[in-house]
This record gives structure tokens, sequence and C-alpha cells, in this order.
């Protein structure tokens, strides 16, 4: 699985060969895909993922609106003036088509005549089949005016000026990144537990369960969400460490921020309550998610709770 918008930094050479699930053949077709400097060009990648990848879209959604205006004057004059109208942000549903028809690029053809060579030497790269493209547009605002002038000689000179624009959110999975500080948690993925008998208070926690892990999604604005649009929401109080949530905060607790990082494709999340600010993930021998204001605290909780700290998350393409 790859990203769908932004090209993750995958290492080119004998290492990623070495590195990825599948058979590589060092050939004079992996050669010429891979290139020679230490990183695959991002063209290389883009390539890749458009001859492996499914891609989904969704249509885009357009509303028009027209404003007529008249006038009367001694001589042939145009007077183009706008009309600003607001586009509900709802999304239309979602349209999957399997990437066909797409050919090797051209200067890979002489040495990966076949398209398995193509796909042996993409997947060399770490881009395997099965991963999925989310084109996912949020809305298309199309404004028109139309303006109308007419003259003493009774003839119409009409203008006719169009504007539009488009939105793309990011959809993923968040997991704990195989780093060492990490520990035994490496690889667990993000998902949400009832708090005690309540499914209305969805606790943030992890699994060791690809297909449990819940999909989250980021906008233009890097801003993190549930894939519903859901926030994160944290309790208040004067303590070390909180409990956050995936839900809409009630009186009791506060609203989390949550980012996503395009260079680095980390999370980081940060709310403030009595006082302080917690930005620090944690998990506990639960498996439940807490955020602390400093390393000192996780500290202090790991023999109490087994608290494991700071976190490192990443986002993990669909």
């Amino acid at each position: 699985m790859r990203f769908f918008v932004g090209a993750i930094a995958l290492l080119a050479g004998t290492a990623v060969a070495q590195d990825c699930n599948c058979d590589c053949v060092i050939d004079s077709c992996f050669e010429v895909v891979a290139g020679t400097s230490p990183f695959p060009a991002q063209a290389t990648i883009a390539d890749c993922r458009s001859f492996m990848w499914t891609v989904i879209t969704v249509a885009a959604e357009t509303v028009t609106t027209t404003a007529v205006v008249t006038a009367t004057a001694t001589s042939t004059t145009s007077d183009v003036r706008w009309t600003t109208i607001t586009v509900g942000t709802e999304s239309a549903p979602l349209q999957k088509r399997q990437a066909t028809g797409v050919n090797i690029p051209d200067y890979a053809t002489a040495a990966c005549p076949q398209p398995s060579d193509f796909s042996s030497a993409c997947k060399c790269l770490g881009v395997t089949a099965g991963g999925t493209s989310y084109h996912h547009v949020l809305s298309t605002e199309t404004v028109t005016t139309t303006s109308t002038v007419t003259t003493t000689e009774d003839f119409t000179v009409t203008t006719t000026a169009t504007e539009s624009a488009t939105a793309t959110d990011l959809y993923f999975k968040i997991r704990a990144a195989n780093v060492a500080e990490n520990g035994s948690w490496e690889g667990f993925y993000m998902y949400t537990v009832p708090e005690g008998n309540s499914p209305e208070m969805p606790r943030l926690a992890f699994v060791n369960n690809t297909d449990q892990g819940l999909i989250f999604r980021a906008g233009p604005d890097n801003k993190v969400l549930g894939g519903d649009g859901t926030v994160f929401a944290g309790d208040v109080s004067d303590t070390r460490s909180e409990q956050l949530y995936l839900r809409t905060p009630d009186s009791a607790q506060v609203e989390y921020t949550c980012t996503f990082d395009p260079s680095s494709k980390h999370i980081a999340c940060s709310g403030s309550g009595g006082g302080n600010t917690f930005s620090l993930f944690a998990i506990r021998d639960n498996a439940r998610v807490l955020m602390y204001m400093d390393e000192a605290g996780i500290a202090a909780d790991n023999s109490t709770y087994g608290s494991v700290g700071p976190i490192v998350l990443e986002a993990v393409p669909i």
C-alpha cells in the first residue's frame, strides 16, 4: 500500500530489493526503472502506481447560478459582474475503477518488454499490486454570471464568466510506526473501544489487526478527522495524562487538534485541559491511548499503567 497524494520516499537499489516482500530480480529492467540515484524518481513511483494500483474517484458536484443585468446605452458596451454562491461539501458517491490501458513507460519498454518485467521492478521499489488511490473531490463550485447590455440600436452583447475550484482529502489508517521507541506496540493500528458500557464514548486504543484499524482522513489543511468527519476529544482535568476519544466533545471534554505531516507521514495531536497542554502519545498496558504533557509523566505511569511512549504514529495508505 502507498499514498495516493504525495509520494512516500522509497529507497532504491539493492537495499530495497532485499527489504521488500517480493522476489526481486536485479536485471536490466530493474536497473532502468530504479535509476542510478539513491532514491527512485518521484515520476517513476507515480508510473508504478498508475500501472499497479486501483483508482477510486468521486464525481464532482457542480452548481451553477446565472444573474442577468440589463441596461440601456447609446453605444455598445459590456459589463461583467460576479455573483458568489456557497456550495455544500457533501461528497458525491464513490465510483471504483481498475486502472486499465496503462502502458509501460517509454523509458522502460526496451529493458522491460513484458508487463510482468515492469511489475517486478515496481515491486522491488516497494509499489505492490493491490494499492488504491482515492481521488476524493469534496466539491466543484461553478459561478456563472451573464451581463446583458441593450443599446438604442436594439442588439445585445452577452459576456459569461466561470470560476471553479476543487479540493482533495487523503484517506488512511493510523499505525504505531516501526521504530524502536514504540517497543512491542510496533505495527499496531488505531481503533476504538467503548468506555465501560457506553458505546457513545468510543475511546481510542490499538489493535494488532490491520482490518480492525479505523479509516481516518486529512483535508487540504492537513487536519485529521475520523473517516466520517468526527473530531477528537479529550477529558479536561489537571492530571498529567488525558484519555483520548473519537467523538464530539461534551461539556467535560475539549476538542483535540490532530494533524498529518505530508513529509514524514506522521500524525500529531494536541489539546489543553486544566491549564496544561497534552501532546505526547502513550499506550498503556490495556492498549488504550493516553495523552501526556511530558515524558516524565509517561515514565511515572509506567509502573502503574504500563505506559509506553512517546509513541510515534504514522499514516498508512488504504
